[in-house]
């Protein structure tokens, strides 16, 4: 999901060279398998939005104020309208296409940044929490420039979830188990964590324009991946878009 795609889009839209000082914004789509059971791949529609006014910040769809700041340190808060893995119900296979839908919930959270002084990998640390519980991540990347025009950035990560975090997306209530005749028994599911990789790419393609594509994957713990409206563990992503710099 879309969650996830967009969290993959702000690694590149914090460390790419072409955003510093000026303001950008654009459009991509991004496609991903879904990790519940039966539902179809989705492409969804992503505004790309790199806007620094002062302290303030928008990323993607993340809206932050970072309150401190030097050379090799940052730290802000913010705001994620669209957390979570949303899904109607009705989009699972027969037999458990009868569970409530999970809806996506806004999240506020603290980001800390660190340049490690290790041949220019930086780190990224957040927690975030909403209605439906918390999560946190612990990042690491790094922004190797090509050339004039192409910059790639590898990243790797760790995320936790809370036990209410998790049940809310991922457990089935007794109720849910009775209205569906695939699920057996009702499934809480605990405290869970995720780890994954990624790959983006921004190519200036003019002094204004530039052009960018990403992918990735997500493995999900067995908290997650023995859930009873759990496909698998595991979610790829891709994507591509463009940005229009001011």
């Amino acid at each position: 999901m879309k969650k996830i795609l967009m969290g993959l889009l702000a690694v590149t839209l914090s460390v790419t060279a072409m955003a510093e000082n000026k303001v950008g914004i654009g459009a991509g789509v991004g496609v991903s398998d879904s990790i519940y059971k039966g539902a179809d791949d989705k492409a969804y529609p992503m505004p790309l939005l790199d806007i620094n006014y002062g302290d303030f910040y928008v990323k993607g769809i993340t809206v932050g104020y970072q309150f401190y700041k030097d050379d090799a340190f940052a730290a802000s808060l913010f705001v994620d309208p669209l957390a979570g893995f949303a899904v109607d119900g009705a989009d699972l296979a027969k037999g458990y296409d009868n569970i409530d839908d999970r809806k996506f919930q806004a999240m506020f959270g603290i980001r800390l940044d660190a340049d490690t002084g290790f041949y220019g990998v930086r780190t990224g640390l957040t927690a975030q929490v909403g209605e439906h519980g918390g999560e946190g991540k612990i990042s690491a990347f790094k922004a190797y420039k090509v050339d004039e025009r192409l910059t790639i950035v590898p990243s790797i990560h760790v995320k936790g979830y809370s036990g209410d975090y998790t049940d809310y997306y991922f457990g089935v209530s007794s109720e849910e188990a009775r209205r569906n005749s695939k699920i057996d028994n009702s499934y809480k599911a605990d405290a869970a964590y995720s780890f994954g990789a990624n790959l983006t790419a921004d190519y200036k393609l003019t002094d204004n324009v530039a052009l960018m594509a990403f992918l990735g994957v997500e493995r999900f713990s067995s908290e997650v991946s023995d859930s009873p409206i759990v496909e698998d563990g595991v979610l790829y992503l891709v994507g591509v878009g463009a940005k229009y710099y001011f």
